[in-house]
């Protein structure tokens, strides 16, 4: 009851699945993804052992046709599902059951697979591959590309509901908040594959200012700000708090007069978040403490945890 494709990238090695269908939250039950190990995508009736087990076999060392033949071996009712596997070397494998709902097949590209079931017809999975492999960029948005063509050449004929992008690391950093590079899921939506993609935009520019502001506090602010410039700016009202990371970064790089502007922006449309940067400096989070009292609107102290008499006094000094 859904379309999906499954691929890696052999340049970076990361792996991913994406997913749409009529039915509610597909992200909870379809895509399923280890760092460092690989994806799975298991639909039609889906059975959660195929990811569950699936993942912790990859884990064990077993390529993708090595689990999925495994795990076909003890399912009860193999010819009601459909499964598709990559794993960190390049393995893949995918298998469409007797009994999957018509139309439902699936085709294997290069570094890729796409798989379906109660769609209009073949084309549905053929497209998927031939524009994931027509494709550049980063995997997320090659993905997005196959299921777009997905619904070109007809997609679920029941219509749209959910969808979900999920891609993670060919090697594990120890930091699991790091290893999953996209995780986006749209569980009831009539145009769930745009809203997806809408995310999909955001996510990718909240994790650009976000490392950008990382980057900053480590020491290297000037780098940040290089790559800072290269974006468009954040809308105020939209994106506040990106607007304020990058005030930050600003001041930080020494570009003061940028920064008190954007602060004096968000004081009119988002006080909130100027709030929350007064908070940064006892917070410890900007090494420069002297900074956030320099840039924020009219002079107004840096906000300081109660009880903390030597900060107040520290601020109470500076300002």
């Amino acid at each position: 009851m859904t379309y999906s494709i499954v691929a890696r990238d052999p340049r970076t090695g990361q792996m991913g699945v994406a997913t749409q269908t009529q039915a509610l939250a597909v992200g909870a039950s379809v895509p399923w993804a280890l760092p460092g190990y690989g994806v799975i995508a298991t639909q039609s009736m889906g059975e959660p052992m195929y990811g569950e087990l699936g993942l912790d076999m990859l884990r064990g060392g077993l390529t993708a046709p090595e689990v999925l033949a495994a795990l076909r071996s003890v399912d009860p009712h193999p010819e009601r599902r459909q499964v598709a596997m990559v794993d960190a070397a390049g393995g893949i494998d995918v298998y469409t059951g007797d009994d999957c709902v018509a139309a439902a097949g699936h085709r294997l590209g290069d570094n890729c697979v796409a798989l379906a079931n109660m769609v209009t017809g073949p084309a549905v999975w053929e497209r998927m591959v031939e524009a994931y492999e027509s494709t550049t960029g980063p995997l997320s948005r090659r993905l997005l590309k196959a299921l777009h063509a997905a619904e070109d050449a007809g997609g679920d004929f029941r219509g749209r509901r959910s969808a979900a992008v999920l891609v993670v690391r060919a090697e594990r950093t120890g930091r699991p908040w790091r290893d999953q590079v996209v995780n986006l899921r749209v569980d009831d939506h009539p145009e769930s594959l745009l809203e997806l993609e809408r995310l999909l935009d955001q996510s990718s520019r909240y994790h650009r200012v976000v490392a950008a502001f990382e980057l900053a506090l480590n020491g290297h602010a000037e780098a940040a700000v290089v790559d800072l410039d290269r974006m468009r700016e954040e809308d105020p009202t939209e994106e506040p708090d990106l607007l304020m990371w990058r005030a930050i970064v600003l001041g930080l790089a020494g570009r003061e007069d940028d920064a008190r502007a954007i602060f004096r922006e968000l004081e009119e449309c988002a006080p909130p978040f100027v709030e929350a940067a007064r908070r940064f400096g006892p917070a410890g989070l900007v090494p420069d403490r002297d900074l956030l009292a320099r840039l924020l609107p009219d002079g107004t102290p840096v906000a300081v945890p109660p009880g903390d008499e030597t900060a107040a006094e520290d601020y109470s000094s500076r300002t």
